[in-house]
Order: structure tokens, then C-alpha cells, then sequence
């Protein structure tokens, strides 16, 4: 089973101990005991560091599934988070290798939860989005529309925002 890493986090003005033990799945007594710093467990400070100890996290939940985005010129945590109906904490929490929330790269890769796509069509085959594929480039390698790729994937809201590791339903020709 995956073990998530110890993290070290930024603290932002709307964090307490409480959230982030809840969000990390620690106890506020572990967060302090990796923190001998804070003396009072209700007074934290924005941009603070504090560390969250490593945990199992419980598995993610069936209605969800993993996947992964490339940043593009824009992004932040925060979009990314917004985007896809996320939160920061928890961006973090899959992204370990990210120390800094304010502080992502273009072409970067950024581990996400999101809701798995519908189950497919009987007469489709599922494509796994590559790095720097669109539904164009799908569309020219397997020989299909661009149209009725589009139309055997009603869960893509924008057919211009695919992200590596995305399930792509092609229909047979």
C-alpha cells in the first residue's frame, strides 16, 4: 500500500492545525509532535512551515480516480485545484514533490484526483491521453473525427483541456 511521504507545508490565513490534520489524515497530536515549534495548537501563522507527518492515506474514494495534468503557462495550485473541483491541501498531499504551493512549472506534472470517466460505449476503444496529445492529434492517429470523438466523450466539458493519464473514448470506424 502507498504510504505518503512526510510533507512540509506553507501555512495560507484560512489554515488551522484542526483543518490540516483533518485534510492530511493525522492527528493534531502528530502535527504537533513533528512540530515542536508550535506551542499552542490554535495559533499558526500564514506562510509559516509547518510539517505533516507521513501517513496511509485511506484510499481515495470509488467515485474518484487518479490522473495527471501538465501545467500550462497560467496555472497555479490554485486554478488547477478550482478546475477540477479540488482543494490546494489536497493537491498537495498528491503532489509531495512540490514544496512550495506557489511555485509550479510550465510542463510540469501534477497528480490529480478526479472523477472517473463514464464507463464506454461498447463500440469504442479507451485511448490514455500522452503527454502533449490533443483530441486532434488523437483524432489524426486513429483515423476518427475530431466531431465523433468529441461526441463518445460527453464527461470532457472542454474538448481543448485534456491532461495526460485521461481516458479517451475512440469509436470503432
Amino acid at each position: 500500500m502507498y504510504q505518503r511521504p512526510q510533507l512540509n507545508i506553507v501555512v495560507i490565513p484560512s489554515d488551522t492545525l484542526f483543518f490540516l490534520a483533518e485534510i492530511f489524515s493525522v492527528s493534531v497530536m502528530e502535527i504537533l509532535a513533528a512540530n515542536p515549534g508550535i506551542i499552542n495548537p490554535n495559533v499558526i501563522f500564514p506562510d509559516q512551515i509547518i510539517t505533516i507527518p507521513a501517513a496511509a492515506p485511506e484510499p481515495p474514494d470509488p467515485g474518484f480516480a487518479r490522473a495527471q495534468y501538465l501545467v500550462r503557462p497560467g496555472d497555479t495550485l490554485f486554478s488547477i485545484a478550482q478546475r477540477f473541483g479540488l482543494t490546494v491541501p489536497l493537491l498537495q498531499a498528491e503532489n509531495p514533490q512540490i514544496v512550495d504551493p506557489d511555485l509550479i512549472f510550465v510542463n510540469q506534472v501534477i497528480n490529480l484526483l478526479v472523477t472517473p470517466p463514464l464507463p464506454p460505449p461498447l463500440d469504442t476503444i479507451q485511448i490514455y491521453v500522452s503527454v502533449g496529445e490533443t483530441i486532434t492529434s488523437i483524432a489524426r492517429r486513429t483515423g476518427v473525427s475530431v466531431q465523433a470523438i468529441i461526441a463518445a466523450n460527453p464527461q470532457i466539458d472542454d474538448p481543448n483541456l485534456i491532461f495526460v493519464g485521461q481516458i479517451i473514448n475512440v469509436p470503432l470506424t
